[in-house]
């Protein structure tokens, strides 16, 4: 066996029982908060993503960086339903990481319509040096949601990113999204 792929192979050998635990308390507690808005007289959408890869600009043949979120064809009609690209400005991070790996749920906030999109997640940080080095150099960080097949469903732009690159906290509390255009032409 060459070398890298031993140490992919050692590297996703560590994720065990822990791991399966804390994606299922990620899944449980993105419920239970998305229930809480509905209470508050919120509208919420939950996305599951169950593939999040975090990428740098240097890793493909375009500019594009940040969480690269896979949504199932069964919850892409619920996200275009839900995605306005102007109304959701600010976001929220709950969660924690385990060995580096983030599980979190970012719930994105259109704060003038009462609505919210919540988006459980895991990825790795300690694969992300080149994704957060494009972040600083870019000033942003962003979220691309795209289906199996590769199809465009939508874009956030975070200018703050420090909740989504380190475990969140109670500290974190509510940060400032810009969402932008939506292309699929190379664009950050």
């Amino acid at each position: 066996m060459d070398p890298e792929e031993e140490a992919f192979v050692r590297h996703r050998e560590r994720f065990g029982e822990e791991h399966i635990t804390a994606w299922e308390q990620t899944l449980e507690e993105t419920d239970m908060l998305a229930e809480d808005r509905r209470e508050d007289g919120w509208e919420t959408t939950v996305v599951m993503v169950p593939h999040t890869d975090t990428v740098s600009k240097d890793m493909k043949d375009h500019d594009r960086f940040g969480l690269m979120h896979v949504v199932p064809n069964n919850y892409a009609d619920a996200f275009v339903e839900a995605y306005d690209e102007e109304a959701y400005t600010e976001y929220l991070v709950y969660g924690d990481a385990i060995d580096g790996v983030m599980y979190v749920a970012i719930e994105l906030i259109d704060p003038d319509e009462k609505r919210s999109i919540f988006v459980p997640c895991k990825y790795d940080m300690t694969m992300a040096e080149g994704m957060t080095q494009s972040a600083i150099d870019e000033g942003a960080l962003y979220s691309h949601f795209k289906t199996i097949s590769g199809e465009t469903l939508g874009r956030f732009r975070y200018e703050e990113f420090q909740p989504l690159v380190a475990p969140p906290n109670k500290d974190s509390a509510t940060s400032t999204a810009t969402v932008g255009d939506v292309t699929d032409n190379g664009d950050a």
